[in-house]
């Protein structure tokens, strides 16, 4: 039976490259995942604002992050390696992983990896997200979000 032995052959080379395409977009996912620091608490955090916290409508806030390092936009894709953004009252806790973060007035950038920056906002509750994402803006998702409500009282 040739024509069986040559169809288990080319089903054998077909599920071979099957799983070999699976293997390499499995690695593609890891090393794009948030788990570049192993055993580290992959996470971003405000340093100098907490939760509830009451701030003058002019102030300074500061973030780090753990487990990636900071890395400038400029310096291109390099796994483990992003800058934050800043999500002012936002319509989501966290931008989605490997969604790109837009460029508008909800969205402040620190693409050459400050780690702090000035906020003038209006009286009132505000909320914070700081996001972490790579070179090309994209996001690496909740692991790598953090929220804060700040109360802004008039000056």
């Amino acid at each position: 039976e040739p024509t069986s032995a040559m169809e288990q052959r080319n089903s054998r080379r077909h599920f071979l490259g099957t799983s070999a395409a699976a293997a390499a977009m499995a690695a593609t996912l890891t090393a794009a995942s948030p788990a570049y620091a192993a055993g580290a608490k992959n996470s971003v955090y405000f340093s100098n604002v907490k939760d509830g916290d009451t701030v003058p409508t002019k102030f300074t806030y500061k973030f780090e992050v753990t487990g990636y390092e900071l890395s400038p936009a400029a310096a291109g894709l390099k796994e483990g390696t992003g800058h934050h953004h800043l999500v002012i009252d936002g319509p989501k806790a966290f931008v989605p992983p490997g969604e790109a973060i837009p460029f508008d007035d909800t969205h402040k950038h620190f693409g050459k990896a400050q780690t702090e920056g000035e906020l003038e906002l209006a009286p009132g509750k505000h909320k914070l997200t700081l996001q972490f994402a790579n070179a090309n803006h994209q996001s690496y998702g909740k692991e790598f979000a953090k929220t804060v409500t700040v109360n802004v009282k008039a000056d």
